[in-house]
């Protein structure tokens, strides 16, 4: 068991760099004292168990340097689990294009930004999927597991690193559009329906008559496919840990 303060502060760093982009935890209206108050307890508990920190050297850009390694490591590691977020935005930006909702934008205080009503129902959706699961523990497990492949000072850029954030951030895209793809498939039943009876009754104004109908459908698709897109976000959150774990790999191999 190891006390030595320059462990405790260097965590510190990667941990609050952590919890600045962790989900829920990284909302605007968490106090930022909470923050600082949980990076330092995270500090405390990993800390001991780190083996001594060799000395960096009397200059201070030495310090410099490992905090900027360090800050550069948490927000690598949290990035990833920021993606499950992303998923659920982007797959609401296409449930409301669909829906014909995207102009009604609603603030999102979590965020602290404009969405859409879908995206900010799946944003909260997420977060009390990972909450009642209790991944958000396995989140903070994976980061202390991640210093046995990253340990402090060792991060390094590398091109499998960027090719493995490349990877999370595609399958963003696939997993958003398989979210989407219940309620993307019935607007496209309903506009041509549509387009046939405009043509069938060109008196009827089927472009303007097809909005209600496409709003209306597609509430009762997104109620009745909940379940099937909170599989899709479920298996997402399940692979955090291990995408975590990897990202550390990558991050230490230099």
């Amino acid at each position: 068991m190891s006390g030595d303060p320059a462990n405790w502060m260097l965590v510190f760093v990667r941990a609050s760099a952590f919890l600045l982009v962790l989900p829920v935890f990284s909302a605007p209206n968490i106090p930022r004292r909470v923050r600082l108050a949980l990076a330092a307890l995270l500090a405390t508990l990993i800390a001991p168990s780190l083996p001594p920190l060799p000395a960096p050297g009397p200059d201070f850009t030495s310090w410099i340097g490992l905090f900027a390694l360090e800050t550069l490591s948490g927000l690598t590691i949290g990035f990833v689990t920021r993606m499950v977020f992303y998923v659920a935005d982007f797959a609401g930006r296409l449930i409301s294009n669909e829906m014909g909702l995207n102009l009604a934008n609603t603030f999102n205080p979590m965020a602290g930004e404009s969405t859409q009503s879908p995206g900010l129902i799946l944003f909260y959706f997420s977060a009390t999927v990972l909450m009642a699961l209790d991944l958000h523990h396995w989140v903070l497990v994976g980061f202390h597991n991640s210093y046995r492949l990253l340990p402090v000072g060792g991060a390094r850029l590398t091109g499998s690193l960027f090719t493995t954030l490349v990877a999370h951030t595609s399958r963003v895209f696939v997993v958003g559009v398989l979210m989407a793809a219940p309620l993307m498939a019935v607007s496209f039943v309903i506009m041509l329906v549509f387009a046939i009876l405009g043509r069938a009754v060109p008196q009827m104004s089927a472009f303007m008559e097809s909005f209600a109908v496409r709003a209306l459908g597609g509430l009762i698709v997104f109620a009745l496919s909940l379940n099937l897109m909170a599989q899709h976000l479920l298996n997402y959150l399940r692979r955090l840990p291990e995408d975590m774990m990897r990202v550390a790999q990558y991050l230490g191999q230099g």
